[in-house]
This record gives C-alpha cells, sequence and structure tokens, in this order.
C-alpha cells in the first residue's frame, strides 16, 4: 500500500501548488495560461497512467481495493464499518482526498477499480454495503446523540407530519394558530429583520425530551421585556407535543433537535 500512499502526497501536493500557481497567473496573459495548462495537464497524465498500472496490475493479481473519497464530498463516520464489511469480500478500502481544484484525471485507480468491482458484484453493490454499514455503526453507538440534521430526511419527528420538509413549516403555523403578541410590542418594519424564539432539546429514543434550552432574540430593543414571556409560551408548546423519536438508517435513535419560531411572518396580524 505504500506506492498508494505515495501517489496520494503527490496529489495532494500537486493539488496545491496547482491551485496558488492558478491563483497567481495573470488572466490577461493567455498566453502565459495555456502554457501553464499544458503543463498542468501532462503532470496529470503522467500521474494517470502510474494509477492506471497499479490499478491493472492489482485487479490482474485478484487484488480489488475500493477508494473512499475524502475532502469535497459527501462523507460518512461508517468507513471503519464498510471496512470490515467489503474484507469478507476480499475487498480492501483506502482514502483518498479529493479536490476541487484537480483534474478529473485524480480519480483513475479509483474508477477502474470501481468498475472492476461493479462487474464483479453487482452495479449497486458498493451502495449497499455502505447502508449495511450505516446500520451497523448506528447499532454500535445506539447510545450516542446524532445531530438532527444527520438524520433520516423521509422521518418527522412532528406528529402532525410524515415528512421533514412538512415539519419544518407545519409546526410554525400550529404554533402561531393560537399565539397572541402583547399589545404594546413593536412589530418589523418590511425590510427589518426577524425576531425569533428558539427551543433546543434533546429527543431520546423513548420520546422524552431533555436538556431543553431555550432563547429569544428581538430586533428591537424594546421588545427585549417580553423575552421571558415568549420563552415561556415557547417551552410550553414543546412541552405539550408528543414528539416522535428520530432515525437514522431507520434505526431509533437519541437526536439534537430545535424549533424556531419566527415572529411578525405574513401571518402575525391573525
Amino acid at each position: 500500500m505504500k506506492i498508494h500512499k505515495i501517489i496520494n502526497f503527490i496529489i495532494i501536493l500537486f493539488s496545491f501548488l496547482t491551485a496558488n500557481l492558478f491563483a497567481q497567473t495573470n488572466y490577461n496573459d493567455s498566453i502565459e495560461l495555456a502554457k501553464y495548462l499544458e503543463i498542468e495537464n501532462k503532470i496529470w497524465d503522467s500521474i494517470c497512467i502510474a494509477q492506471t498500472k497499479i490499478a491493472k496490475e492489482e485487479i490482474g493479481n485478484g487484488q480489488l481495493t475500493f477508494v473512499i473519497p475524502k475532502g469535497m464530498v459527501e462523507m460518512y463516520e461508517s468507513d471503519s464499518e464498510l471496512d470490515l464489511i467489503l474484507s469478507r469480500y476480499n475487498i480492501k478500502t483506502i482514502p483518498q482526498g479529493i479536490f476541487c481544484t484537480a483534474s478529473d484525471k485524480q480519480f483513475c485507480y479509483g474508477d477502474l477499480m470501481n468498475k472492476e468491482i461493479e462487474r464483479k458484484f453487482g452495479k449497486y453493490f458498493i451502495e449497499e454495503k455502505r447502508i449495511e454499514a450505516e446500520k451497523a455503526y448506528v447499532r454500535k453507538n445506539i447510545n450516542k446523540i446524532f445531530s438532527s440534521s444527520d438524520c433520516d430526511r423521509n422521518h418527522s419527528i412532528y406528529p402532525f407530519t410524515k415528512n421533514l420538509d412538512d415539519f419544518l413549516e407545519k409546526y410554525d403555523k400550529d404554533y402561531f394558530k393560537t399565539f397572541l403578541y402583547p399589545q404594546d410590542y413593536i412589530h418589523r418594519k418590511e425590510n427589518d429583520s426577524y425576531s425569533w424564539t428558539t427551543v433546543e432539546f434533546v429527543l431520546t429514543v423513548k420520546g422524552e425530551l431533555r436538556n431543553l434550552r431555550v432563547n429569544s432574540s428581538f430586533r428591537q430593543p424594546y421588545n427585549e421585556k417580553f423575552a421571558k414571556d415568549f420563552n415561556t409560551r415557547a417551552i410550553s408548546f414543546v412541552k405539550k407535543i408528543k414528539w416522535i423519536p428520530n432515525k437514522k438508517s431507520g434505526i431509533t435513535v437519541n437526536s439534537n433537535e430545535s424549533v424556531t419560531f419566527m415572529y411578525d411572518h405574513e401571518n402575525w396580524k391573525r
């Protein structure tokens, strides 16, 4: 695996150098820029040829490796679990930095390996094993408190909606159905920033609320005197809801949640 580390280092180093050189290039000097791009392409051609040679040799020897991209891509916490699962199929894993400033030819090794893995095990093999790895990671960390943004998008913790998008709109509307502004509350003008109250809490696998925290922010300093009342109302609303525990990879988990109530939106006069 030493050769992979060397090539990976070359890619990292060259990506850094090309990004800096490109930033220093005089964009008005098209001739110099063309020369620079020509040199860059030749270097990436050499890297790609070296990567392709290694990949073909390893495939010929029956050695398969799945490249786990790192950097400007979606990343997972379940790489260790994926590594263990793929090892059962005699597939190794290695990480590779992915750089947005670099050529597509930085993927030559990984692309060739992925095609061979797909040919041998099926088009959706890696995707299916990643899902399996994600489930294994969650089960291994079942007591962890996950971020709500890492949980399933097709699941709603709000009992009156079926998916996350509806939840984000519905709970706010429900809150303001019975909300009354104080008589002397100063409402926002058309171009002013919004005021808001946010309630943060941990939602356990049993649907219990833990570590409730609330904070209100007002754009009009005069309205600060209503903070305690607004905080109390928001907390009361949150506690009355029978929240549905969140899920990650279809498994019920503890999660950090928050709801924000924006004041003076289009329906504030109701």
